[in-house]
């Protein structure tokens, strides 16, 4: 994946993870719900594993990880991609 330009590093389980969280824009998903969505991929053994996928692609995609814009986390780890890019 690029970004501005530069190559960033992601595994094809962080991408489709991605993926459906832009392709479900504006929609909040739960761990669970992330994962039977990305179902054609290997399921992690664990559901808090999505949470490190999530910071892994924070990392690879946002400024400043620490202040996401474009992946939050609701209420109870459920996850939400921003619809409109600031």
């Amino acid at each position: 994946m690029r970004k501005d330009g530069d190559a960033r590093a992601m595994t094809s389980y962080q991408f489709a993870v991605l993926t459906t969280l832009v392709e479900n824009a504006g929609r909040v998903r739960s761990r669970e719900q992330l994962m039977d969505q990305v179902k054609a991929m290997e399921l992690e053994a664990f559901g808090r594993s999505i949470d490190v996928h999530l910071s892994r692609i924070g990392q690879a995609i946002e400024e400043d990880p620490r202040q996401s814009r474009r992946i939050t986390t609701e209420r109870d780890a459920c996850y939400v991609f921003a619809k409109a890019q600031q």
